[in-house]
């Protein structure tokens, strides 16, 4: 079967004359011109490429250079779709982090009334467990507010005592507490500071 040849300048004369409606035609399916304008390109430049292969006895080389735009223009669509895929599964998945994470955020309350109990029965168990000055002298101190030197007059011990008290419960307190110190430290903030 012959072939029909076509030479650089045929070929020059097919571009300049079917190069703008393959652009159109392609920016109506893929509507990027820019893309468009590369898809039909590389469509010209492959027919040029592969021009001895093909069979255009029949003479519609406008038919097959669109033919191959259009070709192009599915493979594109393909490369988008499975792009917008990939990109809507990232966005899903982040979307279900950003949520667990907002869940958890907003559980910190609840978690603070769950271990609220735990840690004030930790709270009161030592306090009954220690002497009952040092007891008295650690709660005046932390819920009463009142000063080291009022506390010593309180009761009729000396700063220095109060000072050994209020240190050796912090001791006993941070031991007892282990895990559940970061929620009593939020449940009452300023406990622990000497």
């Amino acid at each position: 079967m012959p072939h029909t040849i076509i030479d650089a300048k045929k070929f020059d004369s097919l571009y300049s004359e079917y190069r703008p409606r393959f652009v159109v035609i392609a920016n109506s399916y893929v509507r990027d011109y820019s893309l468009a304008e590369d898809l039909v390109a590389d469509s010209f430049m492959h027919f040029w490429e592969s021009r001895s292969d093909i069979d255009l006895s029949s003479g519609n080389i406008p038919s097959y250079i669109l033919g191959i735009v259009r070709h192009k223009c599915i493979d594109a669509l393909r490369r988008q779709q499975l792009q917008l895929s990939t990109q809507e599964k990232l966005y899903r998945h982040n979307l279900r982090n950003i949520q667990a994470n907002l869940d958890s955020l907003e559980e910190c309350d609840l978690a603070k009334m769950l271990f609220r109990k735990e840690v004030e029965n930790i709270f009161r168990k030592r306090m009954n467990e220690i002497p009952s000055l040092s007891a008295q002298i650690f709660m005046s101190s932390r819920f009463d507010g009142l000063t080291y030197q009022e506390i010593a007059q309180k009761h009729d011990v000396s700063v220095r005592k109060v000072t050994r008290e209020i240190q050796r419960c912090l001791k006993l307190l941070r031991e007892d507490l282990g895990e559940y110190l970061p929620v009593f430290m939020l449940l009452f903030p300023g406990l622990f500071e000497i």
